[in-house]
């Protein structure tokens, strides 16, 4: 027996376990949308100024830190030979995903990665100036409840025990906060069932809400009208478009509308009847589609129509952010005016029966 035992190497061991998986099988977290808006307009200019999408890429993946692992996924697609819009689907939202697609395959890439860069960027925006005008306004309202609570809580029952008669707040009091919290109840439930109806008629809901329903439509009609102007513009007729649109996925609003189209059409009905329809197509589409003209001239008028709503759009969304803060002082006026009644009111009781 040999006195020296060849020792075999020990196994490694690691606390966590190493994912040994391709870069291009990991998966990556979605861009959200301000890194989204950086990437786009990145890339839209360098696009515009010479550069190759794959120079423009390993350019974004230079300047754009946060993104490296998504632009990795993006590039390792395009060296398989993928396009951009198949690299980038998984990175944003199915819309966005066939804007894109419709842009590069009609050569506008770079002008329609511009307007998504340019539109997630001023949203983004958009959405931090609403937040700084409800802090304030919010943090009011809070305390307002508290102030509500503490008044139930204590006031009420010492002008109870003051006059040895119960005080109770005013019915209208009872009478808000029971048509409050019914309220709430409903707007729960109906989002709630809003969630799991098809993305067409969460869309047509969705236009006829007050405040953000002409939002929608305005977003709908510059989405819509840039989409057909681009895919009539690379030649198709507009039969060969509803055929295209057809083949998206399922979940799309485009396929969606398609097909919709597609069985008004069957079923003998003309287009004018069903823009009406739908609350949130632009009467525009009668005019352009109805008059005859060439495809490339539609396409024309369409992608002109597109950029007059993407400005209407923006100035739109400004003035509602504006609507904000007055509203909210309003609200809170009136409960403090209520919150004044429910201490004055108790107390005229009082003093009545004490006198």
């Amino acid at each position: 027996m040999p006195l020296v035992k060849q020792l075999t190497p020990a196994k490694s061991f690691r606390l966590w376990p190493v994912n040994t998986r391709p870069v291009s099988q990991r998966r990556v977290r979605k861009l959200r949308a301000t890194e989204a808006a950086q990437l786009f307009s990145l890339l839209a200019d360098v696009l515009s100024v010479g550069f190759s999408l794959r120079e423009g890429l390993n350019f974004a993946h230079v300047m754009l830190p946060k993104q490296r692992e998504q632009i990795k996924r993006i590039q390792a697609h395009l060296k398989q030979g993928n396009a951009f819009a198949i690299a980038i689907k998984t990175f944003v939202d199915l819309d966005c995903y066939y804007q894109i697609k419709i842009a590069e395959e009609n050569g506008e890439l770079t002008q329609v990665l511009t307007n998504l860069g340019n539109y997630l960027a001023i949203k983004q925006r958009q959405q931090q100036k609403i937040k700084a005008a409800l802090r304030y306004p919010l943090a009011i309202l809070g305390c307002l409840g508290i102030l509500m609570v503490a008044i139930k809580q204590a006031i009420l029952p010492e002008l109870t025990s003051f006059n040895h008669t119960l005080v109770h707040m005013p019915v209208w009091g009872w009478w808000s906060l029971g048509t409050c919290s019914i309220l709430l109840v409903l707007v729960g439930a109906g989002t709630l069932w809003l969630g799991h109806q098809p993305r067409l008629r969460r869309v047509v809901i969705g236009s006829y809400l007050p405040i953000v329903g002409p939002v929608l439509k305005l977003y709908w009609h510059y989405y819509l009208s840039l989409n057909l102007g681009l895919l009539l513009a690379s030649g198709l007729q507009s039969r060969d478009v509803l055929k295209l649109l057809q083949t998206y996925q399922p979940e799309s609003v485009l396929r969606q509308l398609a097909d919709a189209l597609h069985r008004h059409l069957n079923a003998g009905r003309d287009l004018g009847q069903f823009v009406d329809g739908y609350a949130f197509l632009p009467p525009t589409f009668k005019v352009f589609f109805n008059r005859g003209a060439t495809s490339l001239q539609t396409a024309k008028d369409l992608k002109a129509d597109a950029h007059l709503t993407y400005q209407r759009l923006f100035t739109h969304i400004e003035n509602l952010i504006g609507l904000v803060q007055p509203l909210l002082f309003g609200v809170i006026g009136l409960a403090i005016v209520g919150i004044y009644l429910s201490i004055l009111l108790p107390m005229y009781h009082a003093i009545g029966g004490l006198s």
